[in-house]
């Protein structure tokens, strides 16, 4: 049986950031595009960026 890890897997949580912008109206394309300019402009990877607006939306952030 295979363990299951804590964290998400990196595509899981760019996933679910890209669903969380395309809740707000933003398409696919223009969300990860959006994601990629917040990574940049923090120096945090991809992931990372998304990571946090899925914690945001989770009200995880502290």
């Amino acid at each position: 049986m295979p363990v299951r890890t804590a964290t998400p897997l990196v595509t899981d949580v760019v996933g679910l950031a890209l669903e969380v912008l395309a809740a707000q109206g933003v398409n696919r394309t223009a969300a990860h595009a959006a994601l990629a300019s917040m990574a940049r402009e923090r120096g945090v990877p991809l992931a990372r960026c998304a990571a946090l607006v899925v914690a945001a939306v989770d009200r995880r952030v502290g």
